[in-house]
Protein backbone atom coordinates (compact mmCIF):
# COMPACT_ATOMS: atom_id res chain seq x y z
CA UNK A 1 0.00 0.00 0.00
CA UNK A 2 2.54 2.34 0.49
CA UNK A 3 4.74 1.87 -2.44
CA UNK A 4 1.10 2.82 -3.70
CA UNK A 5 1.01 6.21 -2.38
CA UNK A 6 4.61 6.97 -3.14
CA UNK A 7 4.01 6.03 -6.82
CA UNK A 8 0.75 8.14 -7.41
CA UNK A 9 2.67 10.81 -5.28
CA UNK A 10 5.47 10.39 -7.77
CA UNK A 11 3.04 11.01 -10.90
CA UNK A 12 1.29 13.99 -9.79
CA UNK A 13 4.62 15.21 -9.10
CA UNK A 14 5.22 14.70 -12.76
CA UNK A 15 2.28 16.34 -14.09
CA UNK A 16 3.61 19.36 -12.54
CA UNK A 17 6.16 20.10 -14.96
CA UNK A 18 5.33 22.37 -17.51
CA UNK A 19 5.26 21.21 -21.51
CA UNK A 20 7.67 23.74 -23.48
CA UNK A 21 5.95 26.87 -24.50
CA UNK A 22 5.93 27.31 -27.98
CA UNK A 23 6.62 30.68 -30.01
CA UNK A 24 3.92 33.00 -29.92
CA UNK A 25 1.70 33.47 -33.01
CA UNK A 26 1.82 36.63 -35.00
CA UNK A 27 -1.31 38.30 -35.11
CA UNK A 28 -3.36 38.41 -38.09
CA UNK A 29 -3.13 41.60 -39.91
CA UNK A 30 -6.31 43.82 -39.87
CA UNK A 31 -6.05 43.56 -43.79
CA UNK A 32 -4.06 41.18 -46.39
CA UNK A 33 0.01 42.82 -46.33
CA UNK A 34 1.06 44.45 -49.10
CA UNK A 35 3.46 42.92 -51.56
CA UNK A 36 4.64 40.87 -54.07
CA UNK A 37 2.77 37.17 -53.88
CA UNK A 38 3.43 33.98 -55.38
CA UNK A 39 0.32 31.95 -56.05
CA UNK A 40 0.22 28.18 -56.16
CA UNK A 41 -3.35 26.74 -57.74
CA UNK A 42 -3.53 23.20 -57.67
CA UNK A 43 -6.50 22.15 -60.27
CA UNK A 44 -9.30 19.77 -57.92
CA UNK A 45 -11.83 19.95 -60.74
CA UNK A 46 -12.82 21.03 -64.41
CA UNK A 47 -16.29 20.22 -65.53
CA UNK A 48 -18.62 21.40 -68.75
CA UNK A 49 -21.60 23.18 -67.42
CA UNK A 50 -22.93 22.49 -71.09
CA UNK A 51 -22.29 18.91 -72.13
CA UNK A 52 -19.75 20.36 -75.08
CA UNK A 53 -16.35 19.17 -74.50
CA UNK A 54 -13.83 19.98 -71.64
CA UNK A 55 -11.52 22.87 -72.53
CA UNK A 56 -7.98 21.65 -72.65
CA UNK A 57 -6.49 24.02 -70.90
CA UNK A 58 -6.36 21.90 -67.68
CA UNK A 59 -6.54 19.02 -65.89
CA UNK A 60 -7.57 17.78 -61.99
CA UNK A 61 -4.14 17.56 -60.35
CA UNK A 62 -2.22 20.54 -62.60
CA UNK A 63 -0.35 23.29 -60.69
CA UNK A 64 0.06 26.28 -61.69
CA UNK A 65 1.96 29.38 -60.58
CA UNK A 66 1.61 32.98 -60.74
CA UNK A 67 3.27 36.19 -59.38
CA UNK A 68 1.56 39.87 -58.96
CA UNK A 69 0.80 42.03 -56.51
CA UNK A 70 -1.44 43.16 -53.39
CA UNK A 71 -1.77 46.84 -53.14
CA UNK A 72 -1.33 49.01 -50.13
CA UNK A 73 -4.97 48.34 -49.63
CA UNK A 74 -4.82 44.78 -49.41
CA UNK A 75 -6.69 43.53 -52.54
CA UNK A 76 -4.52 41.41 -54.68
CA UNK A 77 -4.41 42.12 -57.98
CA UNK A 78 -6.63 40.21 -60.71
CA UNK A 79 -3.38 38.71 -62.25
CA UNK A 80 -2.74 36.75 -59.04
CA UNK A 81 -5.99 34.77 -59.41
CA UNK A 82 -7.29 34.69 -63.48
CA UNK A 83 -6.54 32.94 -65.89
CA UNK A 84 -3.58 34.77 -68.18
CA UNK A 85 -4.81 37.21 -71.15
CA UNK A 86 -8.46 37.74 -68.71
CA UNK A 87 -9.12 41.31 -68.81
CA UNK A 88 -10.96 41.48 -64.58
CA UNK A 89 -12.10 43.39 -62.08
CA UNK A 90 -12.18 43.19 -58.58
CA UNK A 91 -15.64 43.00 -57.31
CA UNK A 92 -17.44 42.84 -53.67
CA UNK A 93 -13.89 42.50 -51.87
CA UNK A 94 -14.03 41.30 -48.28
CA UNK A 95 -10.79 41.12 -46.61
CA UNK A 96 -10.53 41.66 -43.19
CA UNK A 97 -9.83 40.07 -40.04
CA UNK A 98 -8.13 36.85 -41.69
CA UNK A 99 -10.83 36.29 -43.81
CA UNK A 100 -11.07 36.38 -47.46
CA UNK A 101 -13.90 36.62 -50.02
CA UNK A 102 -13.66 38.37 -53.32
CA UNK A 103 -15.14 38.21 -56.89
CA UNK A 104 -13.54 38.57 -60.08
CA UNK A 105 -15.72 39.85 -63.28
CA UNK A 106 -13.67 39.01 -66.08
CA UNK A 107 -13.60 39.35 -69.75
CA UNK A 108 -11.97 36.64 -71.75
CA UNK A 109 -11.46 38.36 -75.59
CA UNK A 110 -13.33 36.77 -78.39
CA UNK A 111 -15.33 34.44 -76.00
CA UNK A 112 -17.16 35.85 -73.33
CA UNK A 113 -17.44 36.56 -69.83
CA UNK A 114 -16.15 34.14 -66.76
CA UNK A 115 -16.78 34.76 -62.95
CA UNK A 116 -13.74 33.61 -60.51
CA UNK A 117 -14.32 33.58 -56.23
CA UNK A 118 -11.92 33.46 -53.89
CA UNK A 119 -13.34 32.10 -50.31
CA UNK A 120 -10.15 31.75 -48.57
CA UNK A 121 -8.39 32.83 -45.43
CA UNK A 122 -4.78 34.46 -44.90
CA UNK A 123 -2.40 35.62 -41.99
CA UNK A 124 1.24 37.70 -42.69
CA UNK A 125 2.51 35.02 -44.43
CA UNK A 126 0.23 34.47 -47.63
CA UNK A 127 -3.02 33.13 -48.13
CA UNK A 128 -5.16 30.12 -48.92
CA UNK A 129 -8.32 29.23 -50.48
CA UNK A 130 -10.86 27.68 -53.03
CA UNK A 131 -11.10 29.57 -56.31
CA UNK A 132 -14.48 28.57 -57.72
CA UNK A 133 -14.18 30.19 -61.64
CA UNK A 134 -17.45 29.39 -63.67
CA UNK A 135 -17.83 30.74 -67.97
CA UNK A 136 -20.48 32.21 -69.54
CA UNK A 137 -19.54 32.26 -73.48
CA UNK A 138 -21.30 33.46 -76.47
CA UNK A 139 -20.57 30.11 -78.18
CA UNK A 140 -19.78 26.18 -76.54
CA UNK A 141 -17.00 25.65 -74.14
CA UNK A 142 -18.65 26.88 -70.78
CA UNK A 143 -17.02 25.40 -67.89
CA UNK A 144 -16.88 25.41 -64.00
CA UNK A 145 -13.12 25.05 -62.72
CA UNK A 146 -12.46 24.57 -58.86
CA UNK A 147 -8.89 24.80 -57.80
CA UNK A 148 -7.40 25.25 -54.07
CA UNK A 149 -4.66 28.47 -53.71
CA UNK A 150 -2.02 29.07 -51.68
CA UNK A 151 -0.34 32.24 -51.71
CA UNK A 152 2.84 33.14 -50.05
CA UNK A 153 4.43 36.49 -49.73
CA UNK A 154 7.53 36.99 -51.35
CA UNK A 155 8.89 40.04 -51.28
CA UNK A 156 7.15 43.61 -49.25
CA UNK A 157 7.85 45.44 -52.35
CA UNK A 158 5.40 45.35 -55.05
CA UNK A 159 8.18 43.69 -57.83
CA UNK A 160 5.47 42.39 -60.01
CA UNK A 161 3.46 45.51 -62.47
CA UNK A 162 0.17 44.87 -61.55
CA UNK A 163 -2.01 45.22 -64.39
CA UNK A 164 -4.97 47.70 -63.38
CA UNK A 165 -5.37 45.45 -60.52
CA UNK A 166 -6.10 45.74 -56.85
CA UNK A 167 -8.84 48.31 -57.13
CA UNK A 168 -12.37 47.31 -56.18
CA UNK A 169 -14.86 47.38 -59.03
CA UNK A 170 -17.48 50.35 -58.31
Amino acid sequence: MRSLVLFGTLLLAACGQEAPKEAPKAATPATLPPGTYEVTATVKSLVSTDKTPVPTFAKAGDTMKTQGCVGADGLPAPELLAAKGDSCQVQDPYVRSGRMNLTLDCNRKGQGQVMTMLDGKYDAEGFTGTLTASSSFSGPGDYKLVEDVVARKVSDQCTAAPAGGGEAKS
